[in-house]
């Protein structure tokens, strides 16, 4: 009889609780009441005059990505990079299936190249300063992220190591001209011949060399070896090297006391379209001044 009991109980029950979960009035069980789907989460842009800190020795434009840079306090505050351009990347540089290098990023230098002319006020080839297109991680291009970004960063000289500096680099290749290039001394390796680098000097101190301008190549394959940079890079930079000193072309090529070198850019940089060298006057045999040779002409230095 229990057993019968509780057969005959079982559908009261499930009625009484099929009675409970009645309509209410004034609603129509549309759970979702219409609300629209959450939009697709996006990557935040960088911010604009953004200053990050760094900890690379020196910016090689192969290996330098957004993993080079932590966020500063602020500009006002110690820095090595400041953003002063965002955009979007467009074409081939926004198709790919993985975040664009090279020759696919010469739109995207370009516009960073033009934009940084703007805000420092002249070319940043004729400072002591480093362009550095950025663009989105392998993981921020996964999620949809097509910006570019755009750094300039002070350094201490072509061999593009960081400088920590405080304030923005707006507009410091006007007026005075506080980073541009002018006078230094050579370094050398320990063989005394092999040239490693150079530093900074106002013209009015002691040096060696001198900077006579930036020489951009025609569009041609990377001049790997020094042949091939001889080719591509030392007339160009022999005829600023002219001009600047007040020579004729064979003046110089003659002169006992002064020669042209230059510091020419790496071969990610010139897939991307920056095929510059910056050129320089350098006085032989461990001779030196304490002015600027400028239109110094063809006699005695």
């Amino acid at each position: 009889m229990a057993r019968k009991l509780i057969s005959a109980l079982v559908p009261a029950m499930a009625l009484a609780l099929l009675a409970g979960c009645g309509t209410p009035a004034g609603t129509d069980r549309d759970l979702t009441n219409n609300w629209q789907m959450l939009a697709t989460p996006k990557v935040p842009l960088p911010p604009v005059d953004a200053c990050y800190t760094t900890s690379v020795d020196y910016f090689a434009t192969d290996t330098t990505t957004l993993f080079s840079f932590k966020p500063a306090d602020s500009c006002s505050a110690s820095h090595g990079s400041e953003t002063f351009y965002v955009g979007d990347l467009t074409g081939s540089a926004a198709s790919g299936t993985t975040p664009p290098k090279g020759a696919a990023l010469k739109d995207g230098w370009t516009k960073c190249a033009t934009e940084a002319e703007k805000f420092l006020g002249g070319d940043y080839h004729d400072g002591r300063l480093e362009l550095l297109v950025l663009v989105p991680s392998s993981t921020q291009w996964a999620s949809g992220a097509r910006y570019l970004r755009c750094d300039l960063a002070e350094v201490v000289s072509d061999g593009d190591k960081p400088v920590n500096r405080t304030g923005s680099l707006k507009g410091t290749l006007t007026g005075d001209k506080p980073l541009a290039l002018t006078c230094a001394m050579e370094v050398y390796d320990t063989d005394g011949k092999t040239w490693l680098d150079y530093t900074p000097t106002a013209c009015t101190s002691t040096h060696n060399m001198e900077y006579v301008g930036t020489y951009t190549s025609n569009d041609r394959p990377f001049p790997s070896n020094a042949d091939e940079r001889k080719t591509a890079i030392r007339p160009g930079c022999e005829a600023l090297g002219a001009k600047y000193l007040g020579m004729t072309a064979s003046q110089l090529t003659n002169h006992q006391q002064v020669g042209i070198g230059f510091w020419m850019v790496d071969e990610e940089n010139w897939s991307r379209g920056n095929r510059s060298a910056r050129c320089y006057a350098m006085l032989f045999d461990k001779k030196t001044v304490s002015r600027s040779i400028k239109n110094v002409g063809s006699g005695t230095i």
